[in-house]
């Protein structure tokens, strides 16, 4: 499974859940990997056929395996150890990794004693309605122009935590990537989308937390984010694109909080 020379060899992990859509300019993005380890929680479209294509350039390097759905932690510890080889890369399904990166990870994983990190952060470039988004709350607070991601690493001692928003724990300070991974671009009718199910899910995990919330909280919630993403973390300067985004964080914040004080009626009952 070893790519040309003495390079170490690399698995490419992706996890699914009815990705017809964007699986397969992902797989193609990294059919030189050594393998993909395709991760998917019983997709009802055409996910699996688009990955189990026997004339796709990927086809000799995949391993599709299903398990089901019980949360982003579960799934990625489980993709970690379902791959082949120590060193990872890990690109969600509506993600491309660009040639530039690939050349970088050969770059690293041809050196004499192998890359000098255990881990790297990989830049994510943002788009939302196909414009890329380089401040804001999407992106890194003091390496703008992306978001930087826990994506390229050695798989001993790794695992994951959270439920939302999940990230491995390394054992040392990781290294940085520049070369990107471009994301699916964002509408605004997929950030509700995303929305309404994520902030179920953080919701209820404050609440298990021992956090509450109050009216007070609901009230301030919209016009906070929408101040600490625009002027804070500086969305202004990506003009009417990162008014709109500033404006959908607002709404999202204060939906969360919402729901926090939903799930507290209901633990008085």
């Amino acid at each position: 499974m070893s790519m040309t020379g003495s390079s170490l060899p690399v698995s490419a992990l992706i996890i699914t859940f009815n990705e017809e859509k964007h699986i397969e300019r992902c797989l193609s993005s990294v059919a030189w990997a050594d393998e993909i380890v395709v991760i998917d929680a019983f997709s009802t479209d055409k996910t699996q056929e688009i990955c189990l294509r026997q004339d796709a350039p990927w086809a000799q390097k995949i391993t599709f395996i299903q398990n089901e759905w019980k949360g982003f932690r579960i799934q990625r510890n489980y993709s970690v150890e379902k791959a082949g080889n120590d060193w990872l890369l890990v690109v969600d399904a509506d993600e491309e990794c660009t040639p530039v990166l690939a050349a970088r990870i050969k770059e690293l994983l041809m050196l004499p004693e192998g890359p000098p990190r255990r881990a790297y952060k990989i830049r994510r470039i943002e788009y939302f309605l196909e414009k890329p988004i380089h401040y804001g709350i999407w992106n890194d607070k003091e390496l703008y122009h992306g978001s930087y991601q826990d994506r390229f690493f050695h798989r001993e001692g790794v695992y994951y935590v959270n439920d939302v928003h999940e990230y491995p724990v390394f054992q040392q300070e990781p290294g940085i990537i520049h070369e990107p991974l471009h994301h699916a671009s964002i509408t605004t009718e997929k950030f509700l989308d995303k929305m309404n199910k994520y902030t179920t899910i953080e919701a209820q995990d404050r609440i298990n937390q021992g956090q509450r919330t109050n009216l007070l909280h609901i009230m301030v919630a919209f016009p906070a984010m929408f101040l600490k993403n625009y002027i804070r973390y500086k969305s202004y300067k990506d003009g009417v694109y990162g008014v709109v985004i500033s404006l959908l964080e607002g709404l999202s914040r204060v939906v969360r909080h919402i729901k926090m004080w939903q799930i507290q009626q209901g633990m008085k009952q």
